[in-house]
């Protein structure tokens, strides 16, 4: 799916805030898709089901978390 429906709900974490806030929404086959928030109009990234689960796969295991 290279488009993302008009209808989906834009979803921010509640610590994500200002400028460099990203939005994500749940897209009907499964997959997500991801824009920056200052500007919604913009084309949005979007992933399918199997590379947005495996990339929720990896943050849960830590493989995005920095060193330190």
């Amino acid at each position: 799916m290279s488009r993302v429906p008009d209808d989906v709900v834009w979803m921010r974490a509640s610590a994500s805030d200002g400028d460099d806030a990203v939005e994500v929404a749940r897209l009907p086959d499964g997959g997500a898709a991801l824009r920056r928030a200052a500007d919604p109009d913009c084309e949005p990234h979007v992933y399918t089901a199997a590379e947005w689960e495996a990339f929720v796969k990896g943050v849960d295991a830590g493989e995005f978390d920095l060193p330190g």
